[in-house]
């Protein structure tokens, strides 16, 4: 069972808190769980649970070349990423719900601390998303993987945070799901804590691993009184 584990001996910060989106905040499972259903039903074929595991957390391009490997249609990975993102991107905010006491955490630090979301989705999906669980107001700053180079694991998403928030990535907290978004946030340099989307996901990079949002400990270690957040 994921408890909470120290991991170095590092000072929480005291600056902005950027989380995760998919799998963090949002229970984004169902829309993507539709779309896959709807494009393997296109082309007369079904989807695993075991493949349909393999998928989460790729890249658009990566995806797409899965997507390709279990469809035997290898050469067509660009066409294939691009039906499934249509599909995606015509039901966002349905079977869209928020994580576990996202909402909650999300309000009670919005009062004190900047807030962040770095995400490896595209930035208008992200935006849908944050709408759909009624926080989108209280988020100063949204980065998709569209808005950077590179998507996690590497830095630049959490970077580019950091930078429109005016923050050094030293005084920012990452709040993560999965491995590669750890990475990511820790390479930047911030202060990793790992929430992750399944109970026995190792997180390596994060400096403390708490079980969910809603855990008490976690909303305690991000309580104390802090310079409000920015304004536009």
């Amino acid at each position: 069972m994921t408890d909470t584990l120290p991991r170095r001996a590092r000072p929480l910060p005291t600056g902005p808190v950027i989380f995760d989106c998919d799998g963090t905040l949002v229970a984004t499972e169902g829309v993507w769980d539709d779309a896959y259903a709807t494009l393997f039903a296109r082309y007369n074929a079904t989807l695993s649970r075991p493949d349909r595991h393999r998928l989460l957390g790729l890249t658009l391009t990566g995806l797409g070349h899965e997507l390709g490997r279990l469809l035997h249609q290898p050469e067509r990975h660009h066409e294939l990423a691009a039906e499934v993102l249509n599909l995606v991107t015509t039901n966002l905010g349905r079977g869209v719900s928020p994580m576990p006491g996202a909402v909650e955490l999300v309000t009670t630090l919005a009062r004190s601390r900047p807030i962040g979301v770095a995400s490896n989705t595209l930035h208008d999906a992200v935006v849908e998303y944050l709408t759909a669980i009624g926080i989108i107001d209280l988020v100063d700053v949204v980065v998709g993987s569209d808005d950077v180079p590179a998507p996690k694991p590497a830095p630049d998403v959490y970077l580019a945070a950091c930078h429109r928030l005016q923050a050094d990535p030293h005084t920012a907290i990452a709040v993560e799901d999965s491995a590669a978004g750890t990475l990511a946030a820790h390479t930047a340099g911030l202060y990793v804590i790992g929430v992750p989307s399944q109970p026995d996901l190792l997180l390596p990079a994060a400096h403390v691993v708490y079980p969910g949002l809603n855990d008490p400990r976690l909303r305690h270690l991000l309580q104390p009184p802090l310079p409000r957040r920015l304004t536009a």
